[in-house]
């Protein structure tokens, strides 16, 4: 006496998802396979001759084989598409950009809240833009002093 479950073999496909057709023909084939029926009641049984019965069963081996071939280790890699790379950049760079206002919001309440922390930066900048504006009127007045030269000049002459 034999432990454990008992052994269905063939009458495993009953048990299987797929049309009553293709269960029978399935379970027909593994009954061959297994010796327990011969290809001539075989045949009979699924109306089909002798060659066809051959082919069909070469086909459901074959298939059954390629399935049983070795695959590599967990899921399919997952394609992605051009249109969801540039959706995920366009969300990094939404998300960088809203960082960025964020501390140049602070900056502006740190700035409104502490003036004296920015006075020096402020100072600064303000020197570059007076020594930028007398640079701009030394140049003017030399121009003027030039035109006027060379007006004394004509006026020698005539």
């Amino acid at each position: 006496m034999s432990r454990g479950r008992p052994v269905k073999g063939p009458k495993m496909v009953e048990d299987l998802e797929g049309s009553s057709d293709a269960k029978k023909r399935l379970k027909v084939i593994l009954e061959t396979v297994s010796g327990e029926k011969d290809v001539s009641s075989a045949c009979d049984e699924l109306g089909i001759g002798k060659s066809a019965f051959f082919e069909l069963r070469s086909r459901v081996l074959q298939a059954t084989l390629e399935n049983l071939e070795p695959r590599s280790a967990g899921r399919p890699r997952r394609e992605v598409s051009e249109e969801q790379t540039e959706i995920e950049k366009l969300q990094k760079e939404n998300q960088e950009l809203m960082t960025e206002l964020k501390i140049a919001h602070v900056r502006e309440e740190i700035m409104l809240a502490m003036p004296e922390v920015f006075e020096p930066a402020k100072k600064a900048a303000e020197k570059k833009r007076t020594g930028e504006s007398e640079k701009k009127k030394k140049q003017e007045k030399r121009r003027k002093r030039k035109k006027r030269k060379q007006m004394r000049k004509r006026a020698r002459r005539r």
